[in-house]
């Protein structure tokens, strides 16, 4: 979740130039258990008649060769990369000997190739897969997997004979299932959910599994003797079902299956910033809504250093001309009005094409045009200052998210950037709040980003981006981290909790 506005600059700066030679790195947790889980970013494509993997299969010993979990059944869920639950283990150092994901049906998918087997080169780190824990300090360890294809044998991944669960020679007929929900008026088409598929044979037995897809159309396998299917998706609080007999399958279509909810209205918004050890309050946005669902005011709280609470430093009061926010005034905590954002609609009232700011004794136009490639959208945006100065910035909208962006100023200076999100509700997307950056237009949230500048540079950026959600999809709570820009290291650490 990216969020806009000079308010979070003012709170950063004012952050920056007081806090680098104060801030104290947590204490050490006291040793014992360590918190592991194994973590896939990515699966191979594998056109097998099986469903999304849902168990890992794991084999650890020590060092000295004692086995510490041997078969360990591990539930794996899908968060943006593959995760396995998390095990425990002493201090000091492991190794993973065996390591394979199966369907809930038994049947291996895939496998990480144990050294000197023939499947070894297909990895860069084969088994056996060193691990090392102290001082009770959580792991990641990242395992690399092989695809299992039907006729593949457990000895050509170094695996004894008669590891792997094996396919039958049933025949299968190939569909795709799509998980798509309507949230507010924001079709999310690209999100993983959790499928339930069963199917009936001829003499009235059932067969049911559960399977996680991932985001878009992903092909499952259906037993072609089979005569009756029903897909069941659950996302979001969203349940849906569909029921075909054998005779309306057609293979390679894909069923799109999901449904439609209202968004959440954000109401609160609070940070806290990582000083001393502790989390402290640093600012909060309260946020009002019309009787219609409009956006009416958001207040601005924030840490001032000569008081101990927050102090409400500015607000900014909507109005609509119909849904569309046609003009934000600025006041600041004392109810001085100190600026306005303007903004224009194409013909359909569904595009911001100008912005007009002025802030204090400072105006800013803008010029916003829409360009549609294939497979994306293009934003170009030309910004005249109140000095005279102009900048151009240009974003690519891909999956309903701003993937990249770049910035050139008339004065020489730039940035750009690109961008990766989850796969759940960024909230700001569902408040029609324009800003003039157009920073709420992305559906997901932010999660990564790589910046490069010429000319100005940052004194830090954040680079860590943690979140929580809830069982709608909305983010609790944002762990965000920010290191210095030339440095690396890391400056700020702060917290964020959205209630709805």
């Amino acid at each position: 979740m990216k969020k806009a506005g000079f308010i979070i600059s003012m709170a950063l700066l004012i952050i920056f130039s007081g806090c680098k030679d104060d801030i104290i790195k947590p204490e050490p947790k006291p040793a014992g258990p360590n918190a592991v889980r194994f973590v896939m970013n990515s699966l191979p494509a594998g056109d097998q008649p099986a469903n999304t993997p849902v168990y890992a299969i794991v084999s650890i010993e020590d060092d000295n060769n004692a086995e510490v979990f041997s078969n360990k059944k591990l539930a794996i869920s899908l968060s943006n990369k593959y995760l396995t639950e998390k095990i425990e283990l002493e201090d000091g150092a492991y190794r993973v000997t065996k390591f394979i994901i199966v369907g809930d049906n038994g049947v291996t998918r895939f496998a990480s190739p144990r050294v000197n087997s023939e499947k070894a080169s297909l990895v860069q780190k084969p088994l056996n897969l060193g691990v090392e824990v102290k001082n009770g300090v959580a792991l990641d360890q990242i395992v690399e997997v092989v695809k299992v294809a039907a006729q593949d044998k457990a000895e050509s991944f170094g695996y004894p004979a008669g590891t792997f669960g094996q396919f039958n020679n049933e025949s299968y007929l190939r569909v795709k299932l799509q998980a798509v929900v309507t949230v507010g008026n924001i079709t999310y088409d690209s999100i993983p959910a959790t499928f339930t598929i069963t199917s009936w044979n001829a003499a009235g037995e059932k067969f049911e599994k559960d399977t996680i897809l991932l985001a878009g159309a992903k092909e499952v396998y259906l037993p072609s003797s089979h005569v009756r299917f029903s897909f069941r998706v659950q996302k979001w609080g969203v349940t849906d079902e569909m029921t075909l007999n054998r005779d309306q399958i057609t293979e390679e279509t894909t069923y799109t299956i999901g449904g439609a909810k209202a968004a959440k209205k954000l109401k609160t918004e609070e940070t806290f910033a990582y000083i001393s050890g502790v989390y402290k309050p640093d600012s909060r946005s309260v946020y009002s809504y019309n009787a219609n669902g409009t956006l009416a005011k958001v207040e601005y709280y924030q840490k001032l250093p000569q008081y101990e609470d927050l102090q409400l430093v500015f607000k900014d009061v909507y109005f609509h001309d119909g849904n569309k926010v046609g003009k934000i005034e600025r006041f600041e905590g004392d109810g001085d009005k100190v600026g306005f954002t303007e903004f224009s609609y194409n013909a359909q009232g569904t595009k911001v094409t100008n912005i007009r700011q002025k802030s204090y004794d400072q105006e800013t136009g803008a010029a916003v045009e829409y360009a549609y490639p294939p497979g994306q959208a293009q934003i170009s945006i030309d910004y005249l200052f109140n000095n005279g100065n102009s900048m151009e910035c240009k974003f690519k909208i891909v999956g309903g998210n701003k993937v990249e962006d770049v910035a050139v100023s008339s004065r020489g200076g730039g940035e750009s950037g690109k961008y990766k999100y989850d796969f759940n509700v960024n909230p700001y997307a569902h408040m029609n709040m324009p800003t003039l950056y157009l920073s709420n237009l992305s559906r997901n949230n932010l999660i990564e980003q790589v910046k490069s500048y010429s000319g100005s540079i940052p004194t830090m950026e954040p680079f860590g981006f943690q979140y929580s959600y809830d069982d709608d999809g909305y983010p609790l709570q944002l762990l965000k981290s920010y290191k210095g820009y030339q440095s690396g290291d890391i400056l700020l650490r702060t917290k964020t909790i959205y209630s709805y």
